[in-house]
């Protein structure tokens, strides 16, 4: 009966034991299954930031350092003639718009012939560039127009030319009467620059005396209505100035090509070597595969002209 009773007690224990094993030690079977890592998602890249845009300041707010400009205006009022060219050369290719002060300040003291005209040529660098921004700058440059030396007042007009006031037009106007063919032809081509309408009966009247200082500016700024009254004239002023006249205005864009038909009917009825002259240089302005009437007829007559030689 004890050795019964002994046996049960150990098979009890021993039963229990492997029912606290198994409660206390999963299977492998019974383990879950460690979930999956989730895949990471690339991090979008970053949008690039645009460079800003290099922008080069306007003409005219661009400056010079201080140090820079006085070292150009002692040269430029110093002993040494070269120096002094060469500083105002520097000064009108700056483009800078406190470049003009040291050069309206020179011409204002009074400066020998080769500064004041390498002066004038800086200011008229600095003006086509929109940088003639010195107040004085009109004051000096009108000045000028009127200088004894005709080489002085064609730059100055050059120059004050390129200045965009109002204020500039009468002196332009009136140097159209300057006794110096370069002067009014310096005139009659800022004029034509600043497209000035008020130039033309002036222009007109000089053309009228045969003076090819008018020429150019006066093709630039005709209106149709005056070829007729330019293409009358021939016969009574010289040839050249008419078919300049008329040669570029007919290479203007802005001109009826029917209106460009008459003009080189008139230049081929002139018969001298610059209507020739004129006649090939429209052909050549008209690009090549532009096969405008005008350019025909000028080349047919061209050709006529050649023949008959």
């Amino acid at each position: 009966m004890l050795v019964r009773t002994v046996g049960l007690a150990v098979a009890l224990a021993l039963a229990l034991r492997a029912t606290g094993h198994a409660a206390t030690e999963p299977t492998a079977a019974a383990e879950p299954k460690a979930a999956a890592a989730p895949k990471l998602e690339k991090a979008p890249k970053a949008a690039k930031t645009p460079k800003a845009a290099k922008t080069k300041p306007a003409a005219g707010e661009r400056s010079l350092a201080a140090a820079r400009l006085d070292g150009l205006r002692a040269a430029l009022f110093g002993e040494d003639d070269a120096a002094a060219v060469a500083a105002a050369e520097a000064l009108g290719t700056s483009g800078a718009g406190n470049a003009a002060e040291p050069l309206a300040e020179l011409l204002a003291a009074g400066a020998a012939p080769a500064r004041a005209e390498a002066t004038l040529d800086a200011l008229a660098k600095l003006g086509g560039g929109g940088a003639l921004t010195a107040p004085r700058a009109f004051e000096v440059l009108d000045l000028y127009t009127g200088h004894r030396a005709p080489e002085l007042r064609q730059r100055a007009i050059k120059a004050l030319g390129t200045i965009k006031d109002p204020r500039v037009v009468p002196t332009l106007l009136a140097r159209l009467g300057d006794a110096a063919p370069g002067v009014r032809a310096a005139a009659g081509e800022a004029l034509a620059a600043r497209r000035e309408t008020t130039a033309r009966p002036r222009l007109f009247a000089l053309i009228k005396r045969g003076d090819m200082s008018a020429a150019s500016p006066l093709a630039a700024l005709a209106t149709p209505d005056m070829i007729p009254q330019i293409a009358e004239l021939a016969g009574s002023v010289d040839e050249g100035v008419l078919a300049t006249t008329l040669g570029e205005y007919a290479q203007r864009g802005d001109v009826p090509d029917r209106l460009r038909v008459d003009v080189v009917r008139t230049l081929s009825g002139m018969g001298g070597a610059a209507a020739t002259t004129a006649l090939v240089e429209y052909i050549a302005s008209v690009p090549a595969k532009d096969d405008r009437p005008s350019k025909r007829e000028a080349q047919r007559l061209l050709d006529t002209r050649e023949g008959a030689r």
